[in-house]
């Protein structure tokens, strides 16, 4: 088998970046549950999901399946136990005389000699993945089977914690004093539940040498009939927004008419007192990088070019429409900005800000529109589909919606880009900026880029974390060393600073 970096794991194939491209199947296996293999488990669910445009389920999935692979562990342990005391885990009686001291000796001792033999044992937990019949599996496997008695229990379990309305129930009825496996289970499967996965999405097997823990996930949880309304009101609301202002589009027309001068093309926006005001206002924002203050739009034009002009010009009949049909959500325009500002710095690393600049600006303001579109989303048909699936103790608005939709706030603001006919670079980059690895060539850089200033943007929202990073973008700019990274990210934070406060 095909070793990685770590003695603690291995993965097959080893580049399982290259597999998932490829819709092969891949795994990852280990004996204890290390730190690293931890970090490595949460690195690849989020490369999995991400590739099927389906992060909004990410939080969920991989709580649950560290339950799992905390459970298989156990599992393990148990087997180790029970052989090293010479007990049939088998026989009732030796199972009854076992369980009364496994929890103590194993879990309870400073120096257990259990876990510590676990590492070169016969025994493993292979977590694999694979995409089929419209859904992604991930399975948790354990190479010993699961007793008669416990699959029961577990059964039992995954119908009780469809039917708890409030953890507390579950803390009276299934605590299991031996094993002290309960309640984490129910707590993940209640985490599923509430993320509108039906039950039989989870499913427990065996055969005479394994026990396999699937999880099934859906491209889409909802019914034919319900995927079909949400659709259908997906499509009504991209259809009902107002296209870009009249005087925008004439003034985009000049623009690209090569007899225009710039004389004229200034003359003409400076007609509407109000877009002359929006344009100089976006120009002197903190998302916007020059090198000094603008006073005049003609010296405007001049400075930041025609492309610029026309860059600022779409922005500001974006920012027109959201503050006409999406006022409410106006505060998603302020980490736009910082991510527009941080774009356009990124470009100078990798010596394309000549090239990306004015796109780069416009791709990564616009790259969350899909998500002020999805929070405006308020029809019955929505609520209803929010009332079945619960959603307790879900805080994040954007996420609740994806979950509920499934569709990713980005897929939809790719739609919306199509609505206004901006240009295919847009459109892509807007679609894949949380997914750079399914950027095609003549996209890459811009959508590499756009990508780095969201996760930074994300970072300084606690929404991110530096291991989680696509490491094809880390190499891409060379920031794969994590305290370079911060470095960096720190060296923008500063500039976007002092710009703000300009």
């Amino acid at each position: 088998m095909a070793q990685h970096d770590s003695k603690e794991f291995f993965i097959k194939p080893e580049d399982y970046r290259k597999a998932l491209n490829s819709e092969e199947d891949f795994f990852i296996q280990f004996q204890q549950f290390t730190q690293n293999v931890d970090s490595q488990i949460i690195k690849i669910i989020h490369r999995f999901l991400e590739h099927y445009d389906m992060l909004f389920h990410k939080d969920t999935i991989i709580s649950i399946i560290k339950e799992l692979i905390n459970n298989a562990i156990k599992a393990n342990l148990k087997r180790l136990y029970f052989e090293s005391a010479g007990l049939n885990i088998n026989d009732s009686s030796s199972y009854r005389q076992g369980m009364e001291t496994f929890k103590d000796e194993v879990f309870q001792s400073h120096e257990s000699k259990i876990i510590t033999s676990l590492q070169g044992s016969k025994y493993m937990v292979r977590v694999s993945f694979s995409s089929k019949n419209e859904s992604l599996s991930i399975s948790v496997i354990n190479n010993n089977p699961i007793l008669e008695s416990e699959m029961n229990k577990i059964k039992s379990r995954v119908t009780k914690a469809y039917k708890y309305q409030d953890i507390s129930e579950a803390f009276i009825d299934v605590l299991d004093d031996s094993e002290g496996a309960g309640l984490g289970l129910i707590m993940a499967l209640m985490l599923l539940k509430n993320s509108g996965f039906p039950q039989n999405v989870f499913t427990i097997s065996r055969n005479d040498t394994l026990t396999s823990v699937n999880l099934c996930i859906p491209y889409n949880v909802m019914t034919p009939d319900i995927h079909f309304k949400v659709t259908e009101e997906i499509l009504k609301e991209i259809e009902d927004i107002p296209a870009l202002p009249d005087n925008i589009k004439e003034i985009r027309m000049l623009i690209k008419d090569p007899e225009s001068a710039i004389k004229e093309i200034a003359k003409s926006i400076s007609r509407d007192p109000g877009l002359t005001a929006s344009i100089m206002k976006l120009a002197n924002s903190a998302g916007y990088v020059t090198m000094k203050r603008l006073e005049t739009i003609d010296e405007a034009v001049k400075i930041i070019g025609i492309k610029g002009i026309n860059t600022l010009l779409i922005a500001t009949g974006v920012q027109k429409v959201v503050e006409t049909r999406y006022k409410r959500y106006e505060s998603v325009w302020n980490d736009s900005y910082k991510r527009a500002f941080y774009a356009q710095l990124i470009t100078k690393r990798i010596n394309e800000s000549s090239k990306l600049g004015d796109q780069v600006y416009l791709s990564a303001l616009l790259a969350d529109i899909g998500k002020i579109v999805m929070l405006s989303l308020k029809s019955e048909v929505i609520d209803t589909i929010k009332k079945i699936n619960g959603f307790k103790g879900m805080l994040d608005s954007t996420l609740i919606e994806e979950i509920s939709l499934g569709i990713s706030h980005s897929s939809l603001g790719a739609l919306i880009c199509k609505k206004w006919n901006f240009n295919e670079s847009l459109i892509k980059t807007i679609e894949l900026h949380h997914r750079p690895h399914r950027a095609e060539d003549e996209y890459r850089n811009l959508i590499y880029t756009v990508y780095l200033a969201d996760i930074m943007v994300e970072i300084e929202n606690n929404k991110f974390r530096f291991e989680l990073a696509d490491e094809e973008v880390l190499d891409f700019f060379k920031l794969n060393d994590k305290k370079k990274f911060e470095e960096y990210h720190l060296s923008l934070k500063e500039i976007y600073s002092t710009k703000k406060n300009f």
